[in-house]
């Protein structure tokens, strides 16, 4: 079960998968969120879209299979939440974190502008203040750019760490 700062990251972290706000996330969320980052990023039809695609489903089947403890194929607040063992879950969702930054790196020059990473946080929701306060945190060389290594650092920061002082903290905004 996760406790404290994780606690609080996976509770925002529902809210952002739950698309259709009826406190469940369904395997309809998941490919909502895939959606909308993928047409933040115009990637439709591309290679990196469908592989992100691919990533989502796998996410999905990793959320179902640990945390359905009802077998009613949607994951509440509590089955997220307090899951005992998150291991497998949270290594698909790292890995749709690194796809992530595929589609969002629209010029594909190997990282992503404050423009691309603001486009995608409002396709998800995340309001302007917390994406670009976002941005800076995983910015960790400030120049002005997040990088691969800064962006799946940040993803794993989120997921995995402890510490309230992680950059990786602000990969999906406040929290």
């Amino acid at each position: 079960m996760a406790d404290g700062i994780r606690e609080r990251k996976l509770h925002r972290h529902f809210e952002l998968l739950d698309f259709d706000g009826n406190g469940y996330i369904e395997q309809s969320d998941i490919a909502e969120f895939v959606e909308r980052i993928t047409e933040a990023a115009g990637a439709e039809g591309t290679p990196q879209g469908q592989r992100f695609k691919q990533d989502g489903d796998r996410l999905w089947q990793q959320l179902e299979q640990a945390l359905d403890a009802d077998g009613d194929r949607r994951i509440s607040r509590d089955e997220f939440v307090g899951a005992v063992d998150l291991h497998a879950v949270l290594n698909e969702a790292v890995k749709l974190g690194a796809a992530a930054f595929d589609v969002t790196d629209t010029d594909q020059d190997g990282r992503i502008s404050m423009q691309e990473w603001i486009r995608k946080d409002q396709k998800l929701g995340v309001p302007r203040a917390e994406s670009e306060q976002g941005f800076r945190c995983l910015d960790l060389d400030g120049d002005g750019f997040v990088s691969k290594a800064e962006y799946v650092k940040g993803v794993e920061e989120f997921y995995r760490s402890d510490d309230p002082q992680a950059p990786g903290n602000w990969a999906f905004g406040r929290f």
